[in-house]
């Protein structure tokens, strides 16, 4: 007699030397399909029927043959790219590089914008993928959690402040905290004392995570910036379909705004173009500093300064990463962990802070 949602049917370790899956679906109160869901963690399920499907496997003792799952398990020769957004510079050359490395030893390469939604979630673990590369600040970190506790090997681009590491992941850090502490630091040298970052399209409640913030924030307050000066003057939260006219706004009512810090070089460019329409002067009346090196940045008139991340040598390491974890598949459960990689930008000094003159502090 199948349990009633929630109950689990008692006494089933008596009756069989043997667990079987049918009997931990008796116990959980579900069907073997949610069981086998769960323990492949192949598709999404509830948390409260996933939770008791653990109890019981837990409760039960139940071990899945393991033997005939690994001659069941499928080589798809395909690596997904979960990405922020997929009409942007920097990604597509992500994926170039990603697609170079990857095609050589046998793989090819999918480039997604990432959904919060469980479907989405579900449609990835089915998809039996050889690798998740994952560059994408606003994926659920629970979503990234089951990808890799699926066994399926993970690589994540630290595109923001994680408060802990995925089980399982290898990271890929590209040095981009340290490169926009030395790139705004470059922006005081140069006598820039109201700094403004352009966070768009973040939401304000992001910022905590936002690895730029967190890195303006460190340098406003050690130049003496009050935690409400540090906010005020970062612009958030106003969407694509806001935020020029608000900056703009900013701009003429602080006439002592002196350099603009925009998240991209597409932003960056502008920012300037925003500036220069106020006839605000660059860089002699305000200094912009912009992130990625995309061809925007160097076809500007003027050329906006940039800071640089080795995306070739972030997608070969990705690459490697996954090739290295697929190898150890089965040694090791948690086969990415403690594998990380950890790279430096390059600060690009053009026009948009070339500042003559200007001397240090």
């Amino acid at each position: 007699m199948q349990a009633k949602d929630g109950e689990p049917s008692r006494g089933l370790i008596e009756r069989h030397n043997r667990v079987t899956r049918a009997d931990v679906a008796k116990y959980a109160g579900v069907s073997e399909t949610v069981v086998s869901y769960v323990i492949n963690n192949n598709r999404y399920v509830a948390a409260e029927k996933r939770e008791r499907v653990e109890k019981a496997v837990a409760e039960l003792n139940y071990h899945p043959n393991v033997i005939a799952r690994a001659l069941r398990k499928k080589t798809s020769h395909q690596i997904l790219l979960i990405a922020d957004v997929v009409l942007d510079e920097y990604y597509g050359e992500i994926l170039l590089k990603l697609d170079q490395y990857a095609y050589d030893k046998g793989y090819l390469v999918s480039l997604c914008k990432y959904h919060n939604v469980d479907s989405y979630l579900a449609r990835v673990l089915s998809s039996q993928f050889d690798g998740v590369i994952i560059n994408a600040a606003g994926f659920k970190e629970e979503y990234i959690r089951q990808i890799a506790g699926a066994g399926t090997p993970v690589v994540l681009f630290l595109t923001k402040k994680y408060e802990q590491i995925p089980a399982g992941a290898a990271v890929i850090d590209s040095g981009l905290y340290r490169g926009v502490t030395d790139g705004l630091e470059t922006l005081w040298q140069k006598g820039a004392e109201n700094i403004v970052y352009l966070a768009e399209p973040l939401a304000k409640k992001d910022l905590k995570k936002d690895i730029r913030f967190l890195a303006f924030q460190e340098v406003g307050r050690k130049h003496g910036l009050s935690e409400r000066q540090i906010l005020e003057r970062t612009l958030a939260g106003y969407g694509e379909s806001q935020w020029e006219s608000r900056l703009a706004e900013y701009l003429q009512k602080n006439r002592r705004a002196d350099a603009i810090f925009a998240r991209n070089d597409r932003l960056a460019a502008t920012a300037a173009n925003i500036a220069q329409n106020l006839g605000r002067k660059v860089p002699e009346d305000i200094m912009i500093l912009g992130v990625d090196n995309s061809s925007i940045s160097r076809l500007m008139t003027p050329s906006i300064t940039t800071i640089e991340q080795q995306k070739e040598a972030m997608s070969k390491a990705a690459i490697e990463l996954i090739e290295s974890m697929n190898r150890n598949a089965g040694a090791n459960a948690s086969q990415g962990q403690g594998l990380k990689k950890v790279f430096a930008t390059k600060l690009i000094e053009r026009e948009s802070t070339n500042r003559m003159g200007a001397g240090g502090r």
